[in-house]
């Protein structure tokens, strides 16, 4: 019996009439941009036209190590560039508010590093600045184009295993390394990494319906390098509140485990005909008709490269064929609202619920 294959959950330029149409733009030539999106990009035969950084002896090397064609300390000077189709925009959130007005003056499409901004007010500000300058603005919330998380998402929709009522998942890693910028940044646990699983959970529900309440509680060891919780659990109810709705999520991620053999990313999915799970290389599932069968289904590819090039390539499709980004911004700011609202919660010891978050806000 085949659930899925390669082709269901790989990256794959098959929707694209002509590639190099969408030359890439990149915005930002730091560690991310060099170890995941070029190289993502280069693996899958994508034109990248030009790069640009504030640092010019980062956008030189760039250039030099990706044979990039054109490389610029000036925003103005890439989008003058007619082979620019779309814009990687891989800087960090507070100075992405100007470059966009930058880019308002020759609009190109922008896929946007995850998430669309820390803060929620900025985030609804980003998105509101960008519809008002007629530029189609993407997020890169790329762990959802990682093959494992993909093909579970394209497992679930197969709709094998009944309602959903649980997704939980458990993340156990290490990210405490003295000296690293992570380090200084407050909640980072949950705003910045965390906002993948975070994200995540809100891609795996089948329901129309947004998530509703959260409670979230962290906790913090007395020598550690971090300045903020490396370890926190989350409970989100989706549809009404009040213990009677459909789905609810549980997120458990300790970030300071120092055991590197004890370290896993998994996640469950539980409906009332069977149940999916999965790690970063392995898939299963178990349906009720089929006793005492466990389905196992081994997966290609990591999500370091390939997620990044399925994100930048689900974003070109979108483009080619009219339809909105894949992770739209009013999108992103949902999760981001779920961040805001759990890092509330651990603080102010209660639930948070996502109407009053959202209250002024221009995405209900």
């Amino acid at each position: 019996m085949e659930f899925i294959r390669p082709d269901d959950y790989l990256p794959n330029k098959k929707r694209l009439s002509n590639v190099n149409e969408y030359g890439i733009g990149l915005i930002g030539c730091g560690s991310i941009a060099n170890t995941a999106h070029l190289p993502a990009y280069r693996k899958y035969g994508l034109h990248i036209a030009a790069c640009c950084d504030v640092n010019e002896e980062a956008a030189r090397a760039t250039a030099e190590k990706f044979d990039i064609p054109f490389w610029t300390t000036d925003v103005n000077e890439l989008l003058e560039r007619d082979d620019v189709g779309v814009i990687d925009l891989a800087i960090h959130p507070e100075p992405r508010l100007e470059v966009l007005r930058l880019i308002g003056k020759a609009p190109r499409p922008v896929l946007c590093q995850k998430p669309l901004h820390l803060d929620l007010a900025q985030a609804d500000r980003l998105n509101e600045e960008a519809t008002k300058m007629g530029i189609i603005l993407g997020v890169n919330q790329q762990a959802r184009f990682a093959p494992a998380h993909k093909a579970l998402k394209t497992v679930l929709e197969q709709d094998l295993i009944g309602e959903v009522y649980s997704i939980h998942h458990n993340m156990r890693s290490f990210q405490d390394q003295a000296g690293w910028w992570w380090t200084t940044m407050k909640n980072f646990n949950i705003v910045d990494h965390g906002v993948h699983y975070v994200d995540l959970c809100r891609y795996f529900n089948p329901y129309p319906e947004e998530w509703s309440r959260v409670h979230c509680t962290t906790a913090q060891l007395t020598k550690q390098n971090a300045i903020d919780p490396l370890i926190y659990s989350a409970n989100i109810e989706f549809g009404p509140k009040g213990g009677r709705n459909p789905l609810m999520a549980t997120l458990h991620f300790n970030n300071i485990a120092k055991a590197s053999r004890s370290h896993s990313n998994t996640w469950w999915i539980d409906g009332t005909e069977g149940s999916l799970w999965c790690t970063q290389d392995t898939l299963y599932m178990a349906l009720n008709k089929h006793k005492n069968v466990v389905h196992e289904i081994k997966l290609k590819g990591t999500w370091f490269p390939d997620a990044f090039a399925g994100s930048m390539m689900a974003f070109m499709t979108a483009l080619e064929e009219g339809n909105l980004p894949p992770v739209t911004a009013e999108d992103n700011i949902q999760t981001v609202a779920l961040t805001t609202a759990m890092v509330k919660s651990s603080q102010e010891a209660c639930v948070v619920e996502r109407a009053d978050l959202l209250k002024g806000s221009v995405v209900r």
